[in-house]
C-alpha cells in the first residue's frame, strides 16, 4: 500500500551521527529536511568514543558542545588517559595522560574546543534531541529507505514503515545517503568502494567489571592490552563499570568458536571479576567510494568511506562531510549559491576521506610491525623489564602522534587544496603531518582560531554566510568585494580584525572565509575583479 506524498528540500537516509549532523547543519541554516532511520534510535552496541576537536567546533556552532562536554552521561571529570599494559593485573608499558573534558586544560591550543571522550549511547541521544527540536527537521524512526528515482529536477524516495509495512513516496530536491557501510543508496547508484577490504577480523566484547576499584593503573579511557595471549584494547563505555574489549587478529574460522570469556581473562588477569553483556564480531576495511555524487544524490559518512578505527577518524570524517555538504545545499536551495557549488563536494571531501583512510591504516600496520610480543613481556624478570622498555620505545615512536599530540594535523590541518570554489594564491601548501598543525589562511585551509575579546574566537564569526575579515586600517579595501556580494545576493559580512595575534596568524590584510570556516580567498588589497571572485566562491 502506498500512502501520501510530501516534498522536502532534502531527504537523509540514515539517522546515525553523520545523518544527524547533516540534519543539524541544515536545520541550523533554516532548511527543511527529513531523516529516515530503519532503527528506533537506540544504540544496541556501544561504539564511537572520540568526538574530535573539529567536530566539537561544529557542535559549538550548533550550541551543543557544552552539553556533550558537561551533561552527557559519561562523567565529565573522568581523565582522558591512554595506558598500554601487559594486562589489567600486569605491568604498565607506556601511557599518555590528558585532563578530563571539564578541565580547562582539555581545550586544544589551536581551538576554543578540544577532544571529548563520549560513547555512542551517550552522544547520539544529544544529537537526536537537538535535531528533533529544530524547526523544519522531521525525523522518522522505524522507517526504512527502500529505493529512489531521480530526474533533472527532483528525487522520488520510497520509504517503508517497519511497523505497518506501508510504503510512502516522498519527493525531494536532494537525497543524501548516510546509511552506513552497507549503504542501500550507494548500491542503487552502482557506486563501488575502492581500497583494501577485510584487513582483519576482530571481536568486540561488552562487559561489566569493577575495574576502577581494582586496576593499578588509575582511570583511563583506553587500556591497550599487549601480551602473548591477546592483543586488543579495553575502552571505557560509561566511565564507571561498563567496558568494551576489542580482540584483534581473530581468524575468520575462529570467530564462531572464540572463547570470549577466556580472552577477557587473558586481558584482565586471574582475579578480576567480570560479566559479559554482549559479543560482536566486526571486520576492518580501508575503502573509499569511487564517487560521492550522482546527480541529485550524495553519499556521506560510512556510506562514502570505511576506516580502520585507529585514530578515531571515522565518525569525525563523516561529520566533516555533513558540514561541507550542508552549507552548499543551503546556498543552492536559497538561490544565492549556483548549482556548480554542489560539484565541489566530491573534490573537497573525497581526498580527505582517502587521506584519513590511509593514515588510519598506516597507524595500525606501523604499530603491529613495531611490536614484538614475547611471553616474557609480562614477567617480573630483568628480561621482562627490558622487553617492556623496548615496547615502550616502539609505542612512543608509532602512537605518540595519535595519543599524545591528538592528531591535530588530521583534525585541523586538512585543506581543500584543489577545490574549484577556492581561489588559490600560488603559495605552497604547508607540509602535512598527522601530529602537527600549522595555522594558515592559505585558501582551502580551516581559518585559524584566535582568541578575541569577551571570550570569543574567530571561529565564532563564521557560519551563516561568508565573512570578510579585514584590518581596520584596510577596511576600505573590503568595499569592492562586499559590493559584489550584494549585487549577487550572496550573504557576506565584513568584520574588523584588530588583535595583534590575529593580524599575525591571518597573514593577509583581507581574508574571505566561507560559511564552513574554510578560507575561500585572501589578499592584501581588493582583487582586480571582485565580481569574478564572488562568482567563483558561490559556484557560478
Amino acid at each position: 500500500m502506498t500512502i501520501s506524498r510530501k516534498r522536502y528540500p532534502v531527504v537523509i537516509a540514515g539517522g546515525g551521527p553523520t545523518g544527524l549532523a547533516l540534519a543539524a547543519e541544515l536545520g541550523w541554516r533554516g532548511i527543511e529536511c527529513l531523516v529516515v532511520e530503519q532503527g528506533d534510535g537506540s544504540v544496541d552496541f556501544p561504539t564511537t568514543n572520540l568526538v574530535n576537536t573539529r567536530t566539537c567546533e561544529h557542535l559549538r556552532r550548533w550550541g551543543i558542545a557544552d552539553e556533550v562536554r558537561y551533561r552527557s552521561r559519561f562523567p565529565s571529570d573522568y581523565p582522558r588517559n591512554y595506558v598500554f599494559v601487559t594486562r589489567m593485573s600486569g605491568h604498565e608499558i607506556a601511557r599518555f595522560d590528558h585532563p578530563a573534558a571539564a578541565d580547562p586544560g582539555a581545550r586544544s591550543p589551536y581551538s576554543p574546543e578540544g577532544r571529548i571522550w563520549v560513547s555512542k549511547p551517550f552522544f547520539d541521544p544529544i544529537l537526536q534531541k537537538h535535531v528533533r527540536n529544530l524547526p523544519g527537521v522531521d525525523v522518522r524512526y522505524r522507517t526504512a529507505f527502500e529505493s529512489f528515482r531521480q530526474s533533472e529536477r527532483s528525487v522520488s524516495v520510497t520509504v517503508v514503515d517497519a511497523e505497518t509495512g506501508a510504503s510512502s513516496e516522498i519527493d525531494a530536491d536532494y537525497l543524501v545517503g548516510c546509511d552506513g557501510g552497507r549503504s542501500n543508496v550507494r548500491r542503487q547508484l552502482g557506486i563501488e568502494l575502492q581500497g583494501a577490504f577485510s584487513q582483519g577480523m576482530n571481536v568486540a566484547v561488552l562487559f561489566r567489571s569493577p575495574l576502577l576499584s581494582i586496576a593499578r593503573f588509575g582511570p583511563a579511557v583506553q587500556y591497550q592490552i599487549i601480551n602473548a595471549d591477546i592483543q586488543g584494547a579495553i575502552a571505557a563505555v560509561d566511565g564507571r563499570e561498563l567496558w568494551r574489549l576489542n580482540i584483534r587478529g581473530v581468524k575468520p574460522d575462529q570467530v564462531d568458536s572464540l572463547d570470549a570469556a577466556g580472552k577477557l581473562r587473558h586481558a584482565l588477569g586471574a582475579n578480576v571479576p567480570f560479566e559479559i553483556v554482549s559479543v560482536r564480531p566486526w571486520t576492518g576495511h580501508c575503502v573509499v567510494a569511487e564517487r560521492y555524487r550522482d546527480g541529485r544524490v550524495f553519499l556521506a559518512g560510512d556510506a562514502a568511506h570505511l576506516l580502520w578505527p585507529a585514530g578515531g577518524f571515522g565518525m569525525n570524517t563523516g561529520v566533516g562531510d555533513a558540514v561541507d555538504l550542508g552549507w552548499k545545499l543551503t546556498a543552492v536551495l536559497q538561490s544565492w549559491g549556483r548549482p556548480k557549488l554542489l560539484d565541489s563536494y566530491e573534490p573537497e571531501r573525497r581526498p580527505i576521506g582517502m587521506r584519513n583512510v590511509q593514515e588510519a591504516s598506516e597507524m595500525r600496520s606501523g604499530y603491529d610491525q613495531a611490536l614484538q610480543v614475547s611471553p616474557l613481556l609480562d614477567t617480573d624478570t630483568e628480561e621482562g623489564r627490558v622487553l617492556r622498555e623496548k615496547a615502550r620505545a616502539a609505542i612512543l615512536r608509532t602512537r605518540a602522534k595519535e595519543f599524545q599530540n591528538d592528531s591535530p594535523g588530521i583534525e585541523l590541518g586538512y585543506s581543500y587544496d584543489d577545490s574549484p570554489i577556492c581561489v588559490g594564491d600560488g603559495t605552497p601548501a604547508p607540509p602535512f603531518e598527522q601530529g602537527v598543525y600549522n595555522p594558515t589562511t592559505r585558501p582551502g585551509a580551516r581559518a585559524p582560531h584566535v582568541a578575541l575579546a569577551g571570550g570569543q574566537s574567530t571561529l565564532d564569526l563564521f557560519g551563516r554566510g561568508f565573512v570578510l575579515l579585514a584590518r581596520a586600517d584596510n577596511k576600505a579595501e573590503a568595499g569592492p568585494l562586499a559590493a559584489a556580494a550584494r549585487q549577487a545576493r550572496v550573504p557576506l559580512e565584513v568584520v574588523e580584525l584588530n588583535e595583534p595575534e590575529a593580524r599575525r596568524i591571518y597573514e593577509r590584510r583581507l581574508v574571505l572565509a566561507r560559511p564552513d570556516g574554510h578560507v575561500a580567498w585572501r589578499g592584501d588589497e581588493a582583487p582586480a575583479d571582485p565580481a569574478a571572485i564572488i562568482e567563483r566562491v558561490r559556484g557560478a
